[in-house]
């Protein structure tokens, strides 16, 4: 058992200076579709983690870290996070923790969220970024303090990541928590941070990164806490790069253009008694419920009361957790990790192993539940067995019905006696789902209440391919190797430094690319729903910044020509201005763009012979400026004749731009 200790608790909040109020950021929403379709009826911070709300335990560790306001942002199920707060002890005008609600509806991304809060301008200096979903006991406040410290050495540091140590083998290892770093051994500065995927066995490393330092550690030991302490630039940094969807496409940005943003990042290693971790896929679910029912989260455990409304649990051996409340008939067996909610009752000669069952429940006789996680108000009838499955409020198990494999039963659902599943996903009635999904599904009527979910033909051919679609992480054997279905996982295959996709994904993405703007311009759609288009189609065919920046410029000038051309191509530079200013936002994108006139200019005689009108087009609108594009004509490729011909065009423009450079000098 593992024990918290809050030394060094007051004495790093002496240190904090007195006008900032330590503020901590917990964005309620996911943003990805992992719990589908139980996220449609209840968010992910509300499920139950040991009969206790993912949430509370969140906001206690805030409060254990002596953090002062706790803003809650939320774009989904508003009205049920605002309930809970409410009858939480958070309402009470004497908590010491102000917890404010942020309510945005319009936010689909982690990087919409940044960028609302910074349009809101309510994070007043450093602050401690996390998920509603985080259970932990570590305390926040030295690793502020120390944040602060590295700040005043380094002016450019705007983050600190938390990670926990956790060697290959442990079962806390959930993909979605795999990362491997790269820092600089005497300052822990983050140098190289990349996602692993499952099944990674090969990895590329930039040779600058071990001949510019002298001392570096690699560490795949490390699982990302998802918890990071942040300087108040960073909500600007999402707001700047509307193209950030996640925390990963920022730390990713950060050290690719490290030199043009001047930022940095630091990791910090908790120590053993600390524990910290996010639920954000079933194998994390299972994981975390299994370290909470083992007391490593001390002093956030089962037995602890975390609302005025808990009846207190006893903890007896076998770490078996029981209420007053229960009651357990003769011959019923409760073997090991079992706990057990108030006013829950055990038929006779049940076994119950590995598993959490909710409040209100009633389990009949001669069942079998192991591996497992009942949700409140549940019916189990006589001789069922539940076996690695999730089960939702609400739901009744009518007699000899059997789970196992995974099975995920949405709330409400109704089982018929003797049902037989392994696997599935059953929902209660398609009214429990949204229009999207029952598009990506096809529900098969399995009873008067009950609904399996299966993939439509198009998602995936094979069975195989169909169960690791609907499942999307939902089997809880940790020795299964499972897919995620999440905007930060989407882009995690891409690496911190630059690398070159596949010619295939980069001929793909341009085309999409194409398609895109062509229609778009056709339809004269709005260009921030075209660069959402293009960030999508970026992240699909995983390629690089750069690549980008090259193949929007690109897909611009290739589209069909206009009859008249230079009126025809003032006309559509004027439209796609807010799309280009977006992606052409510093020097190395201005070269990126250069490249993609320069190659496009070669193979297109009217562009060619318009290419001095088209520079001073792009200079007029600031999107170019006269030091890149000077920069871009002394450093031709001697190799190629187009490249010397093309530059011989723009003599003159380069003239002019010198001649005017020096006037006003």
């Amino acid at each position: 058992m593992s024990k918290r200790s809050n030394k060094g608790t007051k004495s790093a909040l002496e240190n904090i200076k007195k006008e900032d109020v330590v503020q901590a950021v917990v964005v309620i929403d996911s943003f990805n579709n992992v719990f589908d379709p139980i996220t449609y009826l209840k968010p992910t911070v509300l499920f139950p983690m040991v009969n206790t709300p993912l949430l509370d335990y969140t906001l206690e560790m805030l409060a254990l870290s002596r953090v002062q306001e706790a803003i809650l942002f939320c774009s989904s199920h508003t009205d049920a996070v605002k309930s809970h707060v409410k009858k939480s002890k958070w309402a009470h005008r004497l908590s010491p923790m102000a917890v404010k609600i942020i309510v945005s509806e319009s936010c689909r991304s982690f990087g919409d969220a940044m960028r609302d809060l910074d349009a809101k301008g309510v994070i007043n200096s450093d602050f401690i970024l996390l998920c509603g979903d985080t259970v932990g006991n570590l305390n926040l406040l030295p690793i502020l303090q120390h944040h602060k410290a590295v700040q005043k050495k380094d002016k450019g540091a705007v983050m600190t990541l938390v990670y926990k140590r956790a060697a290959p083998g442990n079962a806390a290892r959930v993909p979605e928590s795999e990362a491997l770093l790269v820092t600089r051994s005497d300052t822990n500065r983050i140098l190289f941070h990349q996602r692993l995927q499952p099944g990674t066995k090969k990895l590329t490393f930039p040779l600058e990164l071990f001949a510019e330092n002298p001392d570096v550690e690699v560490r795949y030991d490390l699982l990302d806490t998802h918890i990071a302490v942040c300087s108040a630039a960073v909500p600007p940094l999402f707001a700047d790069n509307f193209d950030f969807q996640s925390r990963d496409d920022l730390v990713r940005d950060l050290l690719v253009n490290e030199e043009i943003l001047t930022s940095t990042m630091y990791c910090h290693e908790l120590g053993g008694a600390e524990y910290a971790a996010r639920v954000a896929s079933w194998p994390a679910y299972q994981a975390v419920s299994h370290d909470v029912l083992h007391r490593w989260t001390y002093p956030l455990v089962p037995d602890m009361v975390f609302s005025d409304l808990d009846e207190p649990c006893m903890f007896l051996r076998n770490h078996v957790y029981k209420h007053a409340s229960n009651t357990v008939a003769k011959g019923c067996l409760l073997e090991e990790d079992v706990a057990l909610a108030s006013g829950t009752s055990i038929g006779e000669k049940s076994c119950i192993s590995r598993s959490v069952i909710g409040k209100n429940c009633r389990i009949g006789k001669n069942v079998e539940i192991t591996d497992s996680f009942i949700w409140d108000s549940v019916v189990i009838e006589d001789g069922c067995s539940v076996k690695v499955s999730v089960v939702c409020e609400g739901c009744v198990l009518r007699e000899g019905a059997q789970l196992s494999a995974g099975c995920v039963l949405a709330p409400g659902v109704l089982l018929d006696p003797g049902a037989r599943l392994e696997g599935a996903c059953v929902v209660a009635s398609p009214a429990t789902t949204d229009r999207d999904f029952r598009d990506e599904h096809e529900l098969e009527r399995l009873g008067e209440q009950s609904f399996v979910v299966r993939a439509v033909s198009h998602v995936s051919d094979s069975e195989d391919e169909v169960a690791d679609a609907l499942q999307r992480g939902l089997r809880l054997s940790l020795s299964e190797e499972n897919s995620f279905d999440s905007e930060s996982e989407s882009s995690s295959s891409e690496m911190s430094y630059r690398t070159s996709p596949v010619p295939d994904d980069t001929n793909l993405f341009f085309s999409e690319v194409l398609d895109s703007l062509s229609r778009g311009y056709e339809d004269r759609l709005q260009c921030d729903n075209l660069v959402l288009e293009v960030n999508s189609s970026r992240y699909a065919y995983n390629v690089t910044v750069q690549e980008v920046n090259y193949h929007v410029v690109k897909a611009v000038l290739s589209m069909p020509p206009p009859e008249s051309y230079l009126p025809g191509l003032r006309q559509r530079l004027q439209y796609f201005a807010p799309l280009l200013a977006n992606y052409v936002r510093n020097e190395q994108a201005q070269l990126d763009c250069l490249q993609a006139i320069e190659d496009t200019a070669s193979s297109n005689e009217m562009l060619k012979e318009n290419l001095v009108k088209l520079l001073k087009l792009l200079y007029d609108k600031d999107i170019l400026g006269e030091d890149m594009i000077v920069k871009w004509y002394k450093t031709p490729n001697e190799d190629s004749p187009s490249a010397l011909d093309l530059r011989k065009k723009v003599s003159s423009f380069i003239q002019w731009l010198q001649e005017a450079e020096e006037e006003s000098d």
